[in-house]
């Protein structure tokens, strides 16, 4: 069976390395490449991280792309603390390679891959969506030559930057805004609504450190500093992993359930970055531009995650605990 051609454009991120991670381990999707882009960290780190990523899982043969250090307006928003300054939470210099860059920027080659193979490529969307607003506006080929988007990004009920707003879209939110309205012919919005659900608490990432190899190592120390945070600030013992649900989501799709919406952006004002999830698209007489996810189940995840990347059955572990 041919696998599905993919591209990742992204912020790394402990959850964006998990994303890529879950991509190359399944087995089951050919990445094609890797685009930066400003996020968790400045365009540096994020693009460091990124390249190093894809040493550490053996696949330095994976292009990465420089996208854009600034969003739409051209102001560089303003970083995520969360994972660290190194946005691997002081693992970063563990992985350390000699991959380098490719010479073309990720808008230039987005438009030029998307186009050259037509409705063959699946582009997730983990960071800011500013290279994909770029590659639309450059070309007007580009959305409707793209296979499917899926993103990271907004919420229906609730937000990390303000009571509204997730960090993705209140980063860049005329770029979110831009490729919501562009008309890409299949477009998921996979948001905090369902990622805040699958955060790692103790007992999964102690499942990490007793595997005890290099990569499950590397998980187990990245997300200390996610963990942490969220005891500091909520008394809450999880780590957050949201953009890897993307990538799961897609190995199978019944871990997400998903509505048909018209979906849209608040650009600027006290809401700004707020996604509108209109379901059913009742307040647009009746159009949908997107599937909102809003619902996860959490366990399924969990044994895809664990088979996966580390090839371990934690099925018994995960069915004892819900009748618990």
């Amino acid at each position: 069976m041919e696998k599905e051609k993919i591209i990742i454009d992204c912020d790394p991120g402990t959850d964006d390395a998990l994303a890529i991670i879950l991509a190359l381990y399944s087995g089951k999707l050919d990445l094609k490449a890797v685009c930066s882009v400003t996020g968790n960290g400045a365009l540096d780190t994020t693009t460091r991280n990124g390249l190093n990523i894809l040493s550490l899982c053996g696949r330095e043969d994976i292009p990465l792309y420089r996208g854009s250090a600034v969003a739409l307006d051209r102001k560089q928003p303003a970083t995520v603390s969360a994972f660290g300054d190194d946005g691997l939470g002081g693992f970063a210099d563990t992985i350390s390679s000699n991959k380098k860059e490719e010479d073309l920027n990720a808008v230039d080659f987005l438009v030029e891959y998307v186009n050259k193979y037509p409705n063959e490529i699946t582009l997730f969307a983990i960071g800011p969506c500013t290279n994909i607003a770029h590659a639309i506006r450059k070309s007007k080929d580009f959305a409707k030559n793209l296979k499917h988007l899926i993103i990271m990004g907004g919420a229906k009920y609730t937000g990390n930057m303000s009571p509204v707003a997730e960090y993705n879209f209140w980063a860049d939110p005329l770029a979110a805004h831009e490729v919501l309205m562009a008309g890409i012919q299949e477009v998921t919005m996979i948001g905090l609504d369902v990622t805040n659900k699958i955060a790692l608490d103790c007992n999964m990432r102690e499942i990490l450190r007793m595997l005890n190899t290099k990569l499950s190592t590397f998980v187990y120390n990245i997300t200390q500093i996610g963990m942490d945070e969220n005891w500091k600030e909520r008394r809450k013992a999880v780590s957050p992993m949201h953009d890897v649900l993307t990538v799961a989501y897609f190995l199978d799709n019944s871990i997400v359930n998903v509505k048909p919406a018209y979906i849209d952006v608040v650009t600027e004002g006290i809401a700004r970055g707020q996604s509108i999830v209109d379901i059913n698209g009742h307040w647009n007489k009746n159009k949908c531009n997107a599937k909102y996810a809003y619902d996860v189940d959490t366990a399924k995840f969990y044994k895809l995650f664990y088979k996966e990347i580390f090839n371990e059955d934690i099925t018994d572990l995960i069915d004892k605990k819900q009748e618990e």
